[in-house]
């Protein structure tokens, strides 16, 4: 009894929404109706770890509750459909577009469902087949990047509380996919996605709140890939133990695509009829809501759901 009252109010509250969501699944399950997300739940758990040694889900100061708006960076998996930061259409598809209000999906995008849960707003500035820094693939034909984005957000002055402000970023797949073509110039990108983390918490914007994301492979590991994934868990252990410390909570999206990929759990476990894409050619499955991918390599809705999940599980999970 007096143990539970050392927990933030906000704890309680987290631990409360994952038990309903929980219940609600198996509710569905036992009735024979579809749960929650359509039956598609977390089959795995995140991979807490200390802020040392290799790569591991921590959350070091950040509280989600306290988030009246979200930041995000990124590509494909983060671009809401418009990439300077105003409001987002709408999630939903409207014929023949198949895609939903410009997302790379046929529904809200994962940072999306995290603002959602928490009743915060989200400014987008991610763009699809961006990578950190553009200059390091010559090969990559679309100039997107980390550093576009920072600059457009700084140019904006926009007048943000610290406090209540989280920043999130999702960057690596078009990097590592990149690497392949341009040679490894991963250490470089991984320096360079620090860079702009440390240039948001300088002044004027003086960012304390980071949330930094990966799925470099999507189920395909190398040696250069885990690197990177060291690269940058390393930076952000330096930026928790700087003077002043930035809060920062780092979740690896690798244990769902792994689990969802390969024989540990496998597709099934998470509700998933088929591990690919849904939309090949403009055509679409007969079973939407039940398919890993909306098209090659671009999760589906569901999928989304499912990693804004891992997030919280995270942030409630992996305190340091």
């Amino acid at each position: 009894m007096y143990s539970v009252l050392l927990f933030p109010i906000s704890t309680l509250y987290g631990v409360l929404g994952l038990l309903i969501r929980v219940l609600l699944t198996f509710l569905g399950t036992v009735l024979g109706r579809q749960g929650p997300n359509d039956g598609i739940h977390l089959a795995v758990s995140p991979r807490c770890g200390p802020l040392s040694g290799t790569p591991s889900d921590f959350n070091a100061g950040l509280n989600l509750s306290q988030f009246k708006t979200i930041i995000a960076f990124g590509d494909s998996f983060t671009d809401g459909g418009r990439q300077d930061g105003g409001p987002l259409d709408p999630a939903v598809m409207i014929p023949p577009n198949v895609l939903a209000g410009g997302r790379s999906t046929n529904g809200p995008v994962w940072v999306e469902g995290i603002a959602s849960d928490i009743g915060a707003s989200v400014m987008d500035y991610a763009w699809s087949s961006a990578c950190t820094n553009i200059s390091l693939w010559p090969s990559n034909p679309y100039p997107r990047d980390f550093v576009m984005q920072t600059t457009i957000f700084l140019n904006q002055l926009n007048n943000l509380d610290p406090e209540t402000t989280l920043y999130a970023v999702f960057f690596g797949i078009n990097d590592w996919g990149d690497s392949f073509v341009d040679g490894n110039h991963l250490p470089e990108a991984a320096r360079d996605m620090l860079g702009q983390i440390a240039l948001l918490a300088s002044p004027p914007t003086n960012a304390r709140n980071f949330l930094i994301t990966d799925a470099y492979g999507r189920g395909t590991h190398n040696a250069w890939g885990e690197a990177w994934l060291q690269s940058v868990f390393d930076g952000l252990i330096a930026f928790r133990f700087q003077d002043p410390p930035l809060n920062v909570a780092f979740a690896d999206f690798a244990s769902i695509w792994d689990g969802v990929l390969g024989s540990d759990p496998g597709y099934e476990a998470f509700g998933y009829t088929n591990p690919g894409a849904c939309l090949i050619d403009g055509n679409v499955c007969d079973d939407p809501e039940h398919y890993f991918y909306w098209f090659d390599g671009h999760p589906s809705k569901q999928t989304h759901r499912i990693m804004a999940d891992y997030v919280e599980e995270v942030m409630m999970r992996c305190r340091v």
